[in-house]
């Protein structure tokens, strides 16, 4: 094996949200951090001069959780981020066909919006929020523990068994029904059902009680439209890692995980050939791309035979349209959930999540996402090509006049060009290796899940000093799940290293002092 022309304490490989933070507590906490991108898509693409459109749409629904607020102040950044968050009422908006539900944040405004909407179910739903605050409560204090997610040693384990012991929800999160009030098929349900089934990164047709609890309460108490999107909270945290002494290479990749006896030793760099030395290697890739980089998949193997592997169930795809101000409902809200049947959530552009913000002077970027399943991406021939028709389909059924005013339509999904529909024509997109099915996120399915049925991989793999740290690992807790996830791994680096112990006490920051 070649010798190595540098080494680092940690080469964090990815630029999502989960590695970055974990990369960015590292560094803070005095380690030699080399942050490698991997060439992740950035969040938005070009389609035209001066035209920039979201690959994906964001919304912070993580603002409001412990783990959150522990990282940013840690990596003081909370005033920044407190600073360019902007806390929306109402939080969300649902919109069934004939029924239309704001979901505020004050309580009075709510109330008048259960009695305006289904007054004859007033006291089940005010139970259902009553209930989402108490629980929500106690995961709260679960989330501010200092515990790694998933446990895995025995200390860990038994850390996180006695936080939960006492707990109402169950092993795998199914002892609790927040919706077991309700008629069946009650209306009710598919306005909770809706945002959840967007913002949980498990298997959406699986959920369980603790999952509706948690990720609909992120939507309706504790989330954010951030200033910059996910590219100006990914800028904060590249800056941390730089600020701290830590390098970040952009444009790069790895294609190699270096392995003696055992062991991680380093990394290769695909393009040049470069050997980096490292103590730790962070993945913040999903763990069929780990597997292409590690020298023998043998030892993963015997991992999958105990916990299962990730199963691909859907495809989240984008569609995005630049439309006239004139065309946008009067009273729709930036964040809206919409069935067009809501017996049929699980048919693709059925159910949709649409966020329209303001563009330019006249014109609003509508950026609407569609959960695909598999089966359609994967096996059959041309599915992804007519997407945009149905889904435009769908969005006219809550905006019946907007197709006249649609100046632009794109989707970097579905291999077709941006179409102009003022000039009649088509464009020819840029970067088209940027473009296609491909690049679309996927949506994993878990054999096994563990800790109150929210997690899955485990933080450390077979190969000593190899850690996870990606959407994988609490997928059952969206957005809040990859900040668990950052931190468990920079958990596990920063108390297996004990020769730096002594530097961390030393690192005291301004709001410590």
């Amino acid at each position: 094996m070649p010798t190595p022309a540098s080494s680092y304490d940690v080469v964090v490989v990815g630029t999502q949200l989960a590695p970055l933070t974990a990369g960015a507590l590292l560094a803070k906490r005095g380690f030699r951090v080399l942050l490698v991108a991997q060439d992740e898509l950035p969040s938005t693409y070009r389609v035209a001069e001066g035209v920039r459109l979201p690959r994906a749409p964001f919304h912070f629904t993580a603002a409001s959780s412990p783990v959150t607020r522990r990282i940013f102040l840690e990596l003081a950044l909370g005033q920044h981020v407190r600073r360019r968050a902007v806390h929306l009422d109402p939080a969300l908006q649902v919109c069934l066909p004939r029924l239309r539900f704001d979901f505020a944040r004050e309580p009075a405004a709510l109330e008048r919006e259960i009695e305006r909407e289904m007054p004859e179910i007033k006291r089940p739903v005010e139970d259902f929020f009553r209930q989402l605050d108490r629980h929500g409560a106690l995961l709260d204090e679960l989330v501010e523990r200092d515990l790694t997610w998933p446990a895995q040693t025995f200390f860990e384990r038994r850390d996180s068994a006695r936080a939960i012991a006492e707990l109402p929800f169950g092993k795998h999160g199914e002892a609790v029904d927040p919706l077991a009030e309700l008629p069946e098929r009650h209306p009710f349900r598919t306005l909770v059902e809706l945002p959840v089934r967007f913002a949980d990164g498990m298997d959406p047709d699986h959920v369980t009680g603790l999952r509706i609890t948690r990720l609909f309460g992120a939507w309706a108490h504790g989330a954010a439209a951030l200033e910059g999107g996910y590219e100006g909270l990914k800028r904060l945290l590249v800056e941390s890692i730089t600020t701290h002494g830590g390098q970040v290479r952009e444009p790069e990749k790895i294609d190699a995980i270096r392995v003696k006896r055992g062991a991680v030793s380093g990394v290769r760099v695909a393009a040049s050939g470069e050997e980096i030395g490292a103590s730790w290697v962070l993945n913040g890739e999903p763990i069929g791309s780990l597997l292409r980089w590690v020298p023998d998949r043998g030892p993963f193997e015997e991992l999958f035979e105990r916990i299962g592997e990730p199963v691909v169930r859907y495809y989240r795809y984008t569609l995005n349209l630049l439309v006239r101000k004139e065309g946008v409902p009067e009273g729709m809200s930036r964040d809206v959930f919409f069935a067009v049947s809501p017996g049929r959530l699980l048919a693709d552009a059925n159910a949709l999540r649409i966020q329209q913000e303001p563009f330019d002077e006249g014109r609003v970027l509508v950026c609407v996402e569609a959960l695909l399943p598999r089966r359609g991406i994967e096996d059959i021939p041309d599915y992804a090509h007519s997407l945009r028709e149905r889904v435009v389909a769908a969005l006219s059924e809550l905006m019946p006049f907007f197709g006249d005013h649609i100046e632009l339509i794109d989707s970097p999904h579905d291999g077709r060009g941006p179409q102009d529909l003022l000039a009649g024509m088509s464009l020819t997109p840029e970067e088209p290796w940027t473009r296609g099915t491909s690049t679309m996120r996927a949506v994993f399915g878990y054999p096994v899940s563990t800790t109150l049925g929210v997690c899955a991989l485990p933080v450390r793999t077979p190969v000593k000093r190899l850690l996870m740290c990606n959407e994988q690992m609490v997928p059952g807790l969206g957005m809040e799940g990859l900040f668990l996830a950052a931190w468990s791994a920079a958990k596990v680096v920063s108390r297996s290293d004990s020769k730096r112990e002594w530097m961390r006490r030393g690192r005291w920051g301004k709001l410590e002092l």
